[in-house]
């Protein structure tokens, strides 16, 4: 590293990734003067990853210094720290303290583990700059507070939480306890010192229980009187910050090999995904390779470290979650390859005010060209999450983007994907197949991506609840029972017969599903019974008849309005509440309207029949029976559509519809179209 021919300053600080050479306490790392002894340094931040900040205080007149680190500990102890210019902000790991208490706070602070430092311009923070994570975390902010002339100083303090001030070792001013922001000054949040021409110790502890963090300190010089007139966050001359310097790392020698490749990884934005705590987020990469490694006539590649890559010289990448990754630069000339990997820690970015956000069409890109067979469960679910808040901010192509979502998810499932089996993986079918099955009513796909997702997990639980997601897709979905049944023997010698909760509520509906197409009507209202019996026992009737109805007013609007996905995730979702509405009548009489508006009529002819098995005597029964002969009629099945009216006017014929069913019959059978 060079320093340049100027006014030397007092502090340098640099930053870069270290391989993994570095130890985690910073021990094994030195400063020296090129070809001269070593220099006062600090090792102010270690990670998170491989990032490494460090200071050093420079020679006047030397230029060239070396930053080592790697191997053993240097045996001694680094010449000692003089510098008394900047203001050094040094962030810990949160611990348990009186927030009301200056002692209990330092006290945490100097037992709690260290998360980072810099060299700052003041006291003036909405976050731990030292980290991107949202946590609580202690603080304390050291240097020297250089004074030009002597006079009164009215300081005044503000935080979230508790804050204490320290000049010259005394407190000065406090917030105490844990409360939000104070943003005005008010008479009596001024602190008056009278303090003389020259260097002060300045010293300033924070404590944020919270993840939302504020610090301020702001002062008034020679107020006129009490009351506060126009506090000024304490300007960064007066800590000397000019007098610290940053400098880049310059170029990277292996002990043993020489030159080597290097990198720098920068986040540089992020894009929320609706009703999703984890963003999208980008990161810059910067080749900082030797000119002789990476100059002309090299081959450049990079390794993201979550299954992707890219060739390009200094790529942007979009990481799909925040997380810790290990990238690695590889340079190859000729039959040579060099190669360092770092690990980068990735979350998103701290935007200042006015500062510009990103957007998922910019990113859209660079995920949309991704290899979804090398993504992880949680990074594939993130990416299907993208392509549905494509779909929803592009409603002329939202089939498109929700039927990308479903493709990428099943192309992960295949045999040589890197997809396993944990909670990810069941997350991620939760989340995909309701969009193939309800919105792309693609049930085969979403049969598919359940029975590939409990291929791969890991115990039978979760298996079993694969096997049962798929197994209500096929015999209600799909007509297909006979797989049904057999996806459901195998859930429940997994779990057990005497199971409990969720799960067994669900095996025992779709169970009794597959028993009413079976036409074994006492068993399936057995099952049906069961399931309600598992799942509503901690009911209210009041609240059970507020949700029923709300349940079906909701499906009964959304099939009015042709919105046919919603209408069946409402279905859905009333049927895991309530699995004995089966034997109601008016959920069946709702998912045959359904089926039958999206042209579906053997699903819809079905819901008669089940229900006719599992309670003939319900009162909606004649409505199925006058939808089925409909049904019939449209698959160009006359005599299913004559039988079906014929039982509505034979087993029902007090019912309103019972003339127009023999209206039409008679026209059925004199050969004329029917009427609906």
């Amino acid at each position: 590293m060079f320093v340049p021919a100027r006014k030397t300053p007092a502090i340098i600080v640099v930053e870069f990734l270290h391989h993994g050479l570095l130890r985690p306490d910073g021990r094994n790392l030195l400063v020296a003067a090129r070809n001269k002894d070593t220099v006062p340094y600090r090792v102010l931040q270690v990670g998170p990853g491989d990032f490494c900040r460090a200071a050093f205080q420079p020679i006047e007149g030397q230029a060239a210094y070396d930053v080592i680190y790697g191997g053993d500990p240097p045996r001694d102890d680094p010449p000692s720290w003089t510098a008394r210019d900047g203001l050094l902000l040094e962030t810990r790991e949160f611990r348990r303290c009186n927030l009301r208490s200056l002692d209990s706070v330092r006290r945490a602070f100097e037992a709690a583990e260290p998360i980072g430092a810099d060299y700052v311009e003041g006291v003036f923070h909405a976050a731990n700059p030292c980290t991107l994570e949202r946590k609580p975390f202690l603080s304390r902010y050291s240097g020297c507070l250089h004074l030009r002339e002597a006079g009164t100083y009215g300081f005044f303090v503000s935080g979230r939480d508790c804050c204490f001030l320290l000049i010259d070792g005394k407190p000065v001013a406090s917030a105490l306890g844990r409360h939000g922001l104070r943003r005005r000054a008010v008479p009596g949040s001024r602190h008056d010192v009278r303090l003389t021409a020259g260097e002060h110790e300045f010293e300033f502890y924070h404590a944020a229980a919270g993840p939302d963090a504020v610090m301020a300190v702001a002062w008034e010089i020679n107020p006129p009187d009490e009351k506060p007139q126009r506090p000024r966050k304490i300007p960064a001359e007066a800590f000397n910050t000019h007098m610290v310097a940053r400098l880049p790392a310059g170029r990277v020698n292996m002990r043993i090999g020489g030159q080597a490749p290097d990198f720098s990884a920068e986040v540089v934005g992020d894009v929320p995904l609706p009703d999703n705590d984890e963003p999208l987020v980008a990161v810059k990469f910067s080749d900082l390779s030797p000119e002789g490694l990476s100059g002309r006539g090299a081959k450049i590649h990079w390794d993201f470290g979550d299954g992707q890559s890219s060739d390009l010289p200094n790529p942007e990448h979009v990481y799909l979650r925040p997380g810790l990754y290990t990238a690695t630069l590889s340079v190859r000339r000729g039959v040579r390859t060099d190669e360092t990997t770092n690990r980068v820690y990735v979350d998103r970015p701290q935007l200042m005010p006015g500062e510009k956000t990103h957007t998922l069409d910019q990113y859209f890109r660079i995920i949309e060209t991704y290899d979804p067979r090398k993504l992880d469960a949680a990074s594939l679910r993130q990416l299907a999450l993208a392509y549905e808040a494509k779909a929803l901010a592009s409603p002329d192509e939202y089939e498109a983007y929700i039927t990308k979502a479903v493709e990428v998810v099943r192309a992960a499932l295949r045999d040589d994907a890197a997809v396993k089996g944990d909670a990810d993986l069941l997350k991620l079918a939760k989340t995909v197949c309701p969009m193939a099955r309800f919105i792309l009513d693609n049930s085969p796909a979403a049969t598919e991506i359940w029975l590939a997702a409990g291929q791969r997990q890991e115990t039978a639980e979760a298996k079993a609840e694969c096997e049962i997601a798929a197994a209500d897709a096929a015999v209600n979905d799909l007509h297909r029972p006979a797989d049904a049944k057999r996806l459901l023997d195998a859930a429940e010698g997994r779990v057990g017969k005497e199971a409990t909760g969720f799960l067994a509520a669900r095996l025992h509906r779709v169970r009794g599903d597959c028993l009413a197409a079976a036409g074994d009507g006492a068993a399936a209202r057995k099952a049906y019974l069961e399931a309600e019996k598992l799942v509503g026992s901690a009911r209210r009737l009041n609240v059970e008849t507020a949700e029923r109805g709300a349940h079906a007013r909701s499906t009964e609007e959304f099939i009015r309005s042709k919105q046919y996905a919603r209408a069946a995730e409402q279905l859905d979702a009333w049927v895991q509440e309530y699995p004995a509405e089966r034997l109601d009548g008016y959920m069946s009489l709702l998912l045959a309207r359904y089926w039958a508006e999206r042209g579906k009529f053997a699903q819809s002819i079905a819901q008669a029949e089940r229900l006719q098995t599992v309670n003939p005597d319900s009162p909606y029964v004649d409505q199925l029976l006058m939808l089925a002969a409909d049904g019939q009629m449209r698959l160009g099945r006359k005599d299913r559509a004559l039988a079906a009216l014929h039982s509505l006017v034979n087993d029902y014929p007090g019912s309103p519809l019972a003339p127009l069913a023999k209206k039409n019959i008679e026209i059925l059978e004199g050969g004329k179209l029917g009427e609906r």
